[in-house]
């Protein structure tokens, strides 16, 4: 191979030298750390956080058990094994420290812009299996799809600057919950990073090359024989980010889809003027293990959605109503990107009334579904002139599809979180629109610079104003409900948020407007703040509210766990006790794997004091279970087992259980609970079961 041909199959160096780059990656990445900063001093909210910052596993730090629950255990309706074990990890380091857990974040948000920018630099370069393009002819001012790295350095800049500051990505940074998308990120752009080397080593010829004009001639072109070990390598590397991306968040379902768009601009293996099925028949195949991957998480991810009851049937959610807020959602996602004004943590999902995200009228719906028909078009028009402007949009569109609603999760209608990804590529598609008009003088270069000049430096602005909002709960909830109005979800929230301070009276009024806002009655009710009132009312011995507060909950499902689990623990105080255990027995018989409702009815079946009541063999049968769970790790529960055993004439190992819950009551410093269980034991050994005493008359 002679020099010159050697300098085709390389990556041109930039402009400014192979420096610039990397200075202008770390200046990104720089500015993007300094702007998210102030997260370092953040509180946890009570929005899913405590599913981290109060979760056992996560508290025991790295050991086997903590990493068999991130690699086995759903979170929050989701299975991100990768995302819960970097929880896990960062409490191994930084403790209970949630200023490090909002930086962990950040550095990685840092990371990712950093790394989009250089990740677009290779793409947009000049490809290895690209053909060096002819100068255009002086006076064509028809523009080039394929530009050299150098010329193209500073769109890539924008696109990564846009990306990382705009105020769309605070709940994705700012939210410590929200891990997954900043780790979703990371792994996704090493894949395209991975697979733009893959196809490099590859060597597959653009339909110009030499061998693509052999094929015309007739004459057989000679085997290609890429580098074995580097080309499988790079395959590899790409498929393992991609799973570790699918095992951060399922987001990225749609890659796949994603790297063809990529075949066709700014890869060009796709020959869009010159269409052969051979090629794309091919393009397709090497993504099989990608579709494959793609085929089980969304198996994975619907059957635990749908296992966790996240998911509501069509029943509950038409397909009209659903089929409407995705043209809503498609659209309003475009008009907070260009003006990001009034964004907050949660949207509740349009109801026919006056939430905030209200459907449009219909005249509006069929407006706004033709206007996403119209851009398609256009895009699909302009394919072989303006490729980056098609694989734009229909990345937005295709990336959008696992969020945007055709199937429900949850109660939201959107979600700024949903844009991290997505947006990318309506970013790029203007931003070489513009760097377009730039080289052909359409607009004033002058008037281009100062332009984006405005637009990242008010994006700095409004991105540190919303940052602010995440400081803690209280803060968050007050700005969604006063930029959302009613809003049950917040309500429900900053109710949490102030039982946890300790204003308890404070928490139970905010309780109520999550009930009392829900506009129709057809619309799923905040189950988890009837929850709260229930707890409250318990805890302030107002049994009788209590009561009321789960049967109403009961009345709107009668297999309701936590209504149940909360009138078994309402009702004896009110002389109801066989009532209780009934509902215990319905609350295990809904739940069966739940230890606590185990423990609790083998405690009742062991100690009740009513004689009717107790039975020895099933609470046997539930505190094993109950222990077997929660691997004969929970003092208390042990000690149940030990009453269990007792109340089934079992004494023998009742006295060892109970020694057992002894021990394991020294070892964690709980005094409390080893004064309990010693006297039980005193008890065993005089072949004695215990008994709760009986409450007095009323």
């Amino acid at each position: 191979m002679d020099r010159t041909e050697s300098t085709t199959t390389r990556q041109e160096a930039p402009a400014g030298g192979r420096w610039l780059p990397l200075c202008i990656a770390l200046l990104l990445a720089g500015i993007t750390f300094w702007l998210y900063w102030p997260a370092g001093h953040f509180e946890t909210v009570c929005y899913d956080d405590v599913l981290f910052t109060d979760n056992p596993e996560v508290q025991s730090g790295l050991n086997g058990q903590s990493f068999i629950w991130a690699m086995t255990r759903a979170v929050a309706a989701n299975w991100h094994p990768v995302t819960s074990l970097s929880f896990v990890l960062t409490h191994q380091f930084f403790g209970s420290n949630p200023g490090a857990e909002h930086l962990v974040n950040v550095a990685f948000h840092a990371l990712n812009a950093a790394l989009l920018f250089l990740v677009l630099v290779r793409l947009t370069g000049r490809c290895p299996a690209q053909p060096k393009l002819k100068t255009p002819a002086r006076g064509d001012s028809r523009p080039t799809t394929e530009r050299s790295t150098g010329s193209m350095i500073w769109p890539c800049a924008v696109v990564a600057a846009v990306f990382a500051w705009h105020p769309l990505r605070v709940e994705s940074v700012a939210w410590i919950a929200e891990r997954k998308d900043v780790l979703c990120g990371f792994f996704m752009l090493l894949t395209m990073g991975a697979w733009h080397r893959y196809v490099g080593e590859s060597k597959v010829q653009s339909p110009k090359s030499k061998v693509q004009r052999s094929e015309v001639g007739g004459q057989k072109p000679k085997a290609q024989s890429p580098k074995p070990k580097a080309l499988y390598a790079f395959y590899g590397l790409s498929l393992l980010f991609f799973a570790l991306g699918l095992m951060s968040k399922a987001m990225v379902v749609t890659l796949p889809f994603l790297l063809l768009l990529l075949d066709i601009w700014p890869l060009g293996r796709f020959p869009i003027s010159d269409f052969r099925f051979p090629i794309l028949k091919r393009l397709v195949v090497e993504k099989i293990p990608f579709l494959a991957l793609t085929a089980v998480f969304c198996a994975v991810t619907f059957l635990v959605q749908r296992q966790e009851q996240a998911t509501p049937s069509l029943q509950e959610l038409g397909l009209g109503l659903r089929l409407e807020n995705v043209i809503v959602s498609y659209l309003r996602y475009l008009g907070w990107t260009v003006w990001p004004a009034k964004l907050a943590m949660f949207y509740s999902f349009p109801y026919d009334q006056h939430f905030y995200l209200a459907l449009w009228p219909g005249w509006q719906i069929a407006a706004g579904l033709l206007l996403l028909a119209g851009i398609s078009g256009l895009c699909v028009m302009q394919l072989k002139r303006r490729p980056y402007l098609a694989v734009g949009w229909f990345w937005y569109l295709g990336m959008m599809v696992p969020v945007i609603g055709f199937v429900q999760v949850g109660s939201q209608g959107m979600a700024d979180r949903y844009t991290y990804l997505p947006l990318i590529g309506p970013v790029i598609s203007v931003v070489w629109l513009a760097a377009e008009a730039w080289r052909t003088g359409i607009f004033a270069k002058g008037l281009l610079t100062g332009l984006v000049t405005v637009i990242l430096a008010a994006s700095l602005c409004q991105t540190r104003q919303q940052l602010s909002f995440w400081k803690n709960t209280e803060a968050l909830c007050r700005h969604t409900i006063e930029v959302t109005g009613e809003n049950p979800r917040a309500e429900y929230i900053y109710g949490l948020g102030l039982e946890k301070q300790g204003d308890l009276q404070g928490a139970m009024r905010h309780y109520r407007n999550a009930i009392s806002s829900q506009p129709r009655a057809s619309q799923p009710r905040v189950k988890e703040a009837f929850y709260a009132m229930g707890r409250l009312f318990s805890q302030q011995g107002q049994w009788t509210m209590a009561e009321k507060t789960y049967a109403t909950m009961l009345g709107d499902n009668p297999k309701d766990f936590e209504a149940h689990l909360g009138l078994a623990i309402a009702l004896p105080h009110l002389d109801r006790t066989a009532e209780a255990v009934a509902h215990l027995k319905a609350a295990v018989q809904n739940c069966p794997d739940d230890a606590e409702a185990l423990n609790n009815l083998a405690w009742t079946l062991a100690a009740n004091p009513a004689a009717e009541l107790r039975d020895g063999t099933q609470a046997v049968k539930c505190a094993e279970r109950a222990c077997t769970l929660t691997g004969y790790k929970e003092t208390m529960m042990i000690g149940t087992l030990a009453a269990a055993y007792a109340e089934a004439g079992r004494f023998d190992e009742a006295m060892a259980t109970a020694q057992k819950a002894c021990a394991q009551a020294t070892a964690a410093g709980k005094p409390e609970l080893l004064k309990m269980n010693e006297q039980l034991l005193e008890l065993y050994r005089q072949h004695q079961p215990y008994h709760e005493p009986a409450s007095p008359e009323r």
